[in-house]
């Protein structure tokens, strides 16, 4: 990696996390520069502002985030696939102590209702969740091993949703019990022994 790809990524992942835990409003891009110890040239070389860093770090802990979930994926039948990735979640979640909770639920529910591009950014990236869960449920219903009734694309949304939730309650308890338990209760409404 270059210099200047070295500086970015560093520069990514400080504000990935001071970004998630204290928001995209309340980051400053001196908040950057201090995190980082990067010169405020350098900052402005890669990223021409605090939009321009902000959607940069969705749209690369997008990336990263459906990597992992992709790597965690062990099983071979689409409701263990399943399994693996909400487990993967709760592992994320875990190593994080439950601090920052989701990046992405809490953009949108910061910039969602205030900023067209962040709003579209997070609805891509939740429509891709949506979509690979929705994929693996369908397998499922042409395998007969989904419960008769589950719609896959409804049940998809459920999914991330609940999660969501989940993810929400932990940040705010600092504890594991909301994912676990959602989790538990989903996979007992898709089936999943």
């Amino acid at each position: 990696m270059k210099k200047g790809e070295e500086t970015r990524t560093r520069v990514l992942d400080s504000a990935m996390v001071l970004i998630n835990r204290k928001g995209l409003r309340n980051t400053s891009m001196q908040d950057i520069i201090d995190e980082t110890g990067v010169k405020k040239g350098n900052l402005y070389f890669h990223f021409s502002g605090k939009d321009d860093l902000g959607l940069s770090i969705i749209r690369e802990a997008a990336e990263r985030y459906f990597e992992y979930l992709s790597k965690s994926i062990t099983s071979r039948e689409p409701l263990g696939k399943i399994r693996d990735i909400l487990g993967a979640v709760l592992r994320f979640h875990r190593r994080t102590g439950f601090v920052g909770g989701c990046i992405f639920g809490n953009t949108a529910l910061e910039m969602g209702d205030t900023d067209g591009r962040y709003a579209a950014l997070i609805m891509e990236v939740f429509d891709r969740w949506v979509h690979i869960l929705a994929g693996l449920l369908r397998e499922a219903g042409k395998a007969g091993v989904l419960p008769a009734g589950i719609r896959p694309e409804p049940m998809a949304r459920h999914i991330v949703s609940a999660m969501e939730g989940s993810i929400m309650m932990a940040r705010l308890y600092k504890r594991e019990d909301p994912i676990a338990e959602c989790i538990k209760y989903l996979e007992k409404l898709i089936g999943i022994k």
